[in-house]
């Protein structure tokens, strides 16, 4: 396991590479950076990568000492158990208090087998579902009879489809005030930035899209990221006046014949939130596609000492009140 020292150098690695989560993104990337995370980079080999990442390091609140997170890695389609073992137990011997991965590769017994033998466990509890809704661009859409309500009850609304190529800063002003719409409602724990969503979609590898209403009003974007044939979903932004007309569904029906019509291979719906509670709905939306049901590697830690890795758990729990999974 070897430190990439450039950002430069580290994504001219990364280039080999058939598929990049959008969590290991330059995009993705300079989203972090501008929010003042200190970033770290790693490879299994520089002249013959078969495993790529990079991470953020945090101090971890009351000690001290240091987290790495990492959110995903690249690796290559033959990667066996004993590539991954051998990686993540390179990122064990250095010297940080904890490390937390949370991968969203679609699931491998090989990676999982690999990473237990390095060390790392399932977390106390999981804070992000490691399950998502793949579309298969090459096949016929099978959307649900609710998708196919909202794209007719749409049609009367005189939307507009079209993709974002440039956004000035009313745009991102626009697109940060409904995701606050839509935050409040969904009552997530988190906003968009103007200055780190500039620097999102600033980034080649990310595309905006967008719905006006008849008068011309920006009601509803999102944003995915591409790399070669696949493509993930980042953010969605709703506002108030997007849930009444069906301009979500009008979006992703518009969105998903584009990307068929490119040649796209696949999509990935970006996690899905199964529950009893109101997070549901979108699992619900999300579901209505069509789309095959994907797991992903999920969350793994390795804490030095035990006792740490349950006040990061309080931590979350008590403080930052984040929810489980």
């Amino acid at each position: 396991m070897i430190q990439i020292e450039s950002s430069n150098d580290f994504f001219q690695i990364q280039k080999q590479f058939s598929f990049i989560p959008f969590t290991q993104s330059e995009g993705w990337y300079s989203f972090q950076k501008s929010k003042g995370e200190h970033i770290v980079f790693f490879v299994d080999n520089s002249k013959e990568t078969k495993i790529a990442c990079w991470g953020r390091e945090r101090k971890i609140p009351f000690i001290g000492t240091k987290l790495l997170r990492i959110e995903s890695e690249c690796y290559q389609s033959d990667v066996n158990e004993k590539t991954f073992k051998t990686f993540f137990a390179g990122l064990v011997s250095l010297s940080y208090a904890g490390i937390e991965i949370n991968s969203n590769n679609a699931y491998l017994v090989d990676y999982e087998t690999g990473i237990r033998r390095a060390g790392f466990v399932r977390p106390i509890s999981f804070h992000s579902c490691p399950l998502t809704i793949e579309i298969n661009l090459d096949a016929p859409f099978n959307f649900d009879r609710n998708w196919r309500r909202n794209l007719k009850k749409a049609q009367d609304f005189g939307l507009v489809f079209s993709e974002l190529k440039e956004l000035d800063d009313t745009m991102i002003s626009i697109i940060v005030q409904m995701f606050k719409e839509m935050s409040d409602l969904k009552k997530l724990k988190y906003q968009l930035e103007p200055i780190s969503l500039s620097e999102l979609l600033a980034s080649r590898d990310m595309r905006t899209f967008i719905i006006k209403n008849g008068e011309d009003k920006l009601i509803a974007a999102r944003i995915i990221h591409e790399h070669n044939r696949y493509l993930s979903d980042v953010f969605a932004a709703n506002s108030n006046e997007a849930r009444e007309c069906g301009a979500t569904y009008f979006l992703m029906d518009s969105l998903l014949n584009l990307l068929k019509r490119e040649k796209k291979l696949k999509f990935d719906f970006g996690r899905i939130p199964p529950s009893n509670n109101t997070t549901d709905s979108v699992y619900l939306f999300k579901n209505g596609s069509g789309g095959r049901k994907v797991q992903y590697n999920g969350e793994w830690a390795y804490y030095m000492n035990e006792s740490t890795e349950y006040l990061m758990f309080l931590y979350r729990q008590w403080i930052l009140r984040q929810k489980r999974y």
